[in-house]
């Protein structure tokens, strides 16, 4: 009996793992056709003519490339600067999630106490300019956006409500790192800042695509649906 169950257990297992295999799988259809073809040539007599591979534009591939670049430098600029942070990306690659210690974010963007200016890469002095960089496109051409929430204890209304004054320190704080920012040269349209309920010795950081909305075709669209 426990031998029946022992199979059992490890059958609806192995199924598990093939269900959870199909949902995540997907294919690329230029990849998958030179397999079905062979298929199809093997187990049938008709003749199988390939079509021609579908062209792909050059600018596509370069703007994506450009995209993971950009983030895949962000990274690396924390990387090499703050430490203790986490960082996950979406699965296209295009918006990347940093959470990092608010105290180790303020001292990265806050160099003003050096004595020697220090703005080399590999310094402490060159996170800010550096992050700018990215920022604007100067190194790989996209530029990004920044959306910094800090974190409060419960939720920023209630803080508003039961403590006024640590509801105000928080907006300040990261309206500060806004201001540093700016001043550094990240115009105010490519990021924003708020409050947003979590852990308080913690700073979520969204990077992705910044995107120029043209007011008036987004009005068009809009009359057309």
């Amino acid at each position: 009996m426990a031998n029946q169950f022992l199979s059992l257990s490890l059958f609806l297992m192995l199924l598990s793992f093939f269900i959870v295999m199909n949902s995540v799988s997907d294919f690329e259809e230029y990849k998958a056709r030179p397999v079905m073809n062979s298929l199809l040539s093997a187990f049938s007599n008709d003749v199988v003519v390939s079509p021609p591979p579908t062209p792909v534009d050059p600018g596509q591939i370069m703007e994506s490339n450009k995209k993971g670049d950009t983030l895949e430098a962000l990274e690396g600029l924390f990387n090499a600067h703050v430490s203790g942070f986490e960082v996950k990306k979406n699965r296209l690659g295009t918006v990347m999630h940093v959470r990092v210690p608010v105290g180790r974010f303020e001292n990265a963007l806050d160099f003003s106490s050096l004595d020697v200016p220090d703005i080399a890469f590999g310094t402490r002095g060159a996170f800010l300019p550096t992050l700018v960089s990215l920022m604007r496109s100067e190194v790989n051409g996209i530029p990004m956006r920044v959306e910094m929430i800090l974190n409060t204890q419960g939720e920023p209304d209630e803080l508003l409500k039961n403590d006024p004054s640590g509801f105000a320190s928080s907006l300040r704080r990261v309206s500060g790192f806004a201001q540093k920012l700016e001043r550094s040269g990240l115009p105010r349209k490519m990021m924003s800042a708020g409050l947003g309920a979590g852990d308080p010795s913690k700073i979520d950081l969204f990077f992705h695509r910044y995107k120029v909305i043209n007011i008036a075709e987004a009005l068009e669209d809009q009359e057309r649906k």
